[in-house]
């Protein structure tokens, strides 16, 4: 009885660190050093689709301090001198705002739709992070790179999402919100 007790503790950790545990890697992994051409300038937007998915399910296991903290870091290690410190942070948490808001056109849908929905946010979030480097620094910065970044990380998303999809935690994704209605399958409505 008491190994089902010390299990069930372990298992019920392991689901709340998953989501951190799982964008800690994702950070740490934009400093790869990769010998893909366009892979690896594409790795700082990585950790955003890792708050898109966890977001999606699981968004409770993704606290605002958590996305700070790892937005920061991400700052930190990829920024050099006179980079913004924090805008990562500010695309994070905003990232988790917009699904939360949205989860009900998100969840239970098909996954060309959440494609859609994770290119508007990269998109959101390639703008913002290219806006206050361009203003902090206070030079023109080549929008060219930012766009390569969105474009790769677009052609890798059908490829890592079902990943993790499957990494975390099976919450009921895949079962419509109360607030989506209560027609039963096979009914119309008049």
């Amino acid at each position: 009885m008491r190994a089902d007790g010390l299990l069930a503790m372990l298992d019920r950790w392991g689901r709340y660190a998953l989501p951190g545990t799982t964008l800690l890697f994702f950070v740490l992994l934009t400093l790869a050093p990769l010998r893909a051409p366009y892979l690896s300038g594409a790795l700082p937007l990585l950790p955003a689709l890792v708050v898109f998915q966890f977001s999606l399910a699981t968004p409770e296991r993704l606290p605002g301090p958590l996305l700070l903290v790892m937005g920061i870091l991400l700052d930190l290690l990829l920024g050099g001198p006179g980079a913004p410190v924090g805008v990562s942070a500010l695309g994070f948490v905003l990232i988790r705002a917009a699904v939360v808001n949205n989860r009900r056109y998100l969840v239970g849908v098909p996954f060309l739709f959440q494609w859609f929905g994770f290119c508007l946010l990269a998109l959101g979030f390639v703008v913002l992070v290219w806006f206050f480097t361009a203003f902090w620094t206070w030079t023109a910065i080549d929008p060219l790179p930012a766009l390569m970044q969105y474009a790769v990380v677009i052609v890798i998303y059908p490829l890592l999402a079902p990943l993790l999809a499957r990494v975390r935690a099976r919450d009921p994704l895949n079962v419509p919100d109360a607030s989506r209605g209560t027609a039963r399958p096979g009914e119309t409505t008049s």
